[in-house]
């Protein structure tokens, strides 16, 4: 813990340097402007406020994200010891935006974007490089380190086929009075597709009853097809890959629903939220031949206009996997270490309620059988990050949150303040999971200052505090992720085994 506490300083320490001298360098002003011969403008712009009447947007950032695993105990396959990985990551990426509404008649559509983006990541530190453990090759990682698990792997994960630079971001975007339409590369906004997508997405969106009393009544029918995936963060840097094969061919994650929105919040003279909305969301994901996924989410949000609110939060989906990628019809069909079923499902309820600027929540999540062995962990609305646990384990830091019969409960509250130099927010989350593969407790405390009010702006750093313990039991594998070279008996244990999963996470983000 002594050594990962002084690396975790050394590598912070030079991101706080590399990330300040960015900001510096790329400071928005430092792009100056030009003027077209009517009075449009073309150059910087910061964050989304991009101008109505600019073509040519130019914005970007630099970050860094450093985790640090307490537990650095020695690697033993035959017992099931493993420590908690560290890594740091230097992160950077360029986008620009081109507005043709500037040329064209703004009545045909609200919004006409193309818009390009490149990224790059590499890692820092990677305390899983040496890794050896009894594997043979020298490694436990298929000829690497695990950590590229986050940063630059790509298809085996050996370092040999690492991608440190991709174009994240090539899309055209179209809105009008009724219809939305969004195809390329860019960043997905579905609730259970998480990072960025290649593929498309469309809906229809219509008003319906008094909408000048209910000012949020709209029904949007939508479609979404994606075949492909990737990561651009400083946290995650995974280029586009296919998140499902079948036959080492992928037909693409798709799907379909509708949006009932009625009611309407707005804002009143003293600048609280007053009103009541209430969404309901019935949609179906699929992938050909493997999965179907119908599902319901139903939220209802009241704030009451004096800086009180509520809102309420339940979901669920019902899973059928095709009987050929069931373990019942082939052992070898694992997924997470864990059984497979033909038919299973999950429940996500979550509460929370504002106090000004306060808030507390309370969720509860559970899997019914094998419910999330094939969708819903490559994006999850389940109100907390699950993927905090252990490289070596069942996938890159995944926790058994998503694992089979999973039983899941946590409790959270945070604030968020205006300082005098920038926005302070925290959070505090307390969770304990029940599944039969794995027993976990956690506390975590999340801090994030953003900076406003000084010469550089854009700049925000994070901590992170989580102490975790992960308790495997028995006849099931702590390095299940991992080669099975090396292993006695599989992996599994005979006996139940506790594991210090506790860890830091620091990050600073200039955005310009």
């Amino acid at each position: 813990m002594v050594s990962s506490l002084k690396k975790f300083a050394r590598f912070t320490s030079i991101a706080v340097i590399v990330g300040g001298s960015f900001a510096s360098a790329f400071e928005c002003g430092f792009w100056g402007q030009e003027s077209f011969a009517d009075g449009k403008k073309i150059g910087c712009s910061s964050g989304s406020n991009d101008p109505q009447n600019r073509f040519f947007t130019l914005s970007g950032s630099v970050g860094s994200f450093t985790k640090a695993g307490f537990n650095s105990q020695a690697i033993n396959r035959a017992s099931g010891a493993y420590p908690t990985e560290s890594f740091t990551s230097v992160f950077g990426e360029l986008n620009t935006k081109f507005n043709l509404n500037v040329f064209m008649n703004k009545e045909m559509f609200s919004k006409f974007e193309i818009g390009l983006g490149v990224a790059a990541a590499g890692l820092a530190w990677d305390s899983t490089k040496n890794d050896n453990g009894g594997a043979s090759g020298g490694s436990l990682g298929n000829g690497s380190g695990l950590n590229n698990n986050y940063i630059g792997g790509y298809d085996d994960f050996t370092y040999a086929k690492n991608r440190q630079i991709m174009l994240q971001n090539a899309y055209i975007d179209l809105q009008a009075k009724n219809y939305n339409f969004k195809a390329g590369r860019y960043e997905s906004d579905m609730a259970y597709y998480s990072g960025y997508t290649q593929g498309f997405n469309v809906d229809y969106h219509f008003g319906y009853g008094d909408t000048k009393v209910h000012t949020g009544n709209e029904i949007k029918l939508w479609w979404f097809s994606s075949f492909g995936r990737a990561f651009a963060y400083s946290q995650w840097f995974l280029d586009y890959y296919f998140v499902k094969t079948t036959g080492n061919v992928s037909y693409g994650i798709h799907s379909f629903g509708a949006d009932i929105n009625y009611g309407g919040i707005t804002k009143t003279d003293d600048g609280y939220l007053y009103g009541d909305l209430l969404l309901v969301r019935p949609f179906m994901y699929f992938y050909p031949g493997l999965y179907e996924a119908p599902g319901m989410q139903a939220t209802y949000e009241y704030q009451f206009g004096n800086g009180l609110g509520f809102k309420v939060i339940g979901q669920g989906f019902a899973l059928h996997v095709h009987k050929g990628f069931t373990t019942a019809s082939n052992a070898a069909n694992k997924r997470y270490d864990e059984t497979v079923d033909e038919w299973s499902g999950t429940l996500n309820l979550i509460a929370q309620g504002n106090i000004y600027n306060y808030n507390v929540r309370v969720g509860y999540y559970e899997n019914f059988g094998s419910g999330n062995s094939h969708f819903g962990t490559y994006g999850n609305p389940m109100g907390f990050d699950f993927w905090t646990a252990s490289v070596y384990d069942i996938g890159a830091s995944i926790s058994d949150v998503i694992n089979r019969n999973a039983r899941t409960g946590y409790l959270s509250g945070g604030g968020v303040y205006s300082l005098k130099y920038g926005d302070l927010s925290w959070d505090l989350l307390g969770r304990i999971t029940r599944s039969p593969r794995s027993d976990e407790e956690s506390i975590a405390l999340n801090i994030k200052h953003t900076f406003k009010n000084i010469s550089i702006k854009g700049l925000s750093i994070g901590l992170k505090l989580e102490w975790f313990r992960d308790t495997t039991k028995t006849g099931y594998n702590p390095g299940a992720s991992l080669p099975a070279n090396g292993q006695t008996n599989n992996g599994t244990l005979t006996a139940n085994r506790t594991d210090d999963r506790s860890h830091a996470f620091f990050t600073i983000d200039y955005v310009f």
